[in-house]
């Protein structure tokens, strides 16, 4: 599925057309029809994408990945839906330097069979 046909997907599960849509997210409705239709020359900004996604209630770490906006390392896990819950919930939990280290030892932990 490509970025536009999955925006396009979630705006009519919402029951929205494109002009509520656009005004929503604050973009102009034609660029909304454009990156629907997969016809921009260039992938929507990191920033657009936030804002699709908070509209539509949409994972925004699938719609990052759609639009190839995520640095080639990390674009496998994201490709899966358990990656990306993976992710979500390490953000969720880890607020500070301190709890990512405790997140990284329980991976090290649990990779060592402890």
């Amino acid at each position: 599925m490509t970025l536009g046909e999955k925006i396009k997907q979630l705006r009519k599960q919402k029951k929205l057309t494109q002009r509520q849509l656009a005004e929503m997210v604050q973009i102009d409705f034609t660029y909304l029809s454009k990156i629907e239709n997969d016809r921009l020359e260039y992938t929507p900004s990191v920033k657009t994408l936030h804002q699709l996604a908070e509209a539509l209630e949409a994972d925004e770490l699938e719609l990052l990945e759609l639009a190839q906006k995520v640095p080639t390392p990390l674009a496998e896990i994201l490709s899966d839906k358990h990656g990306r819950q993976f992710f979500r919930k390490a953000s969720e939990i880890a607020k500070n330097p301190k709890d990512w280290e405790r997140l990284w030892q329980g991976l090290q932990r649990l990779e060592k069979g402890n």
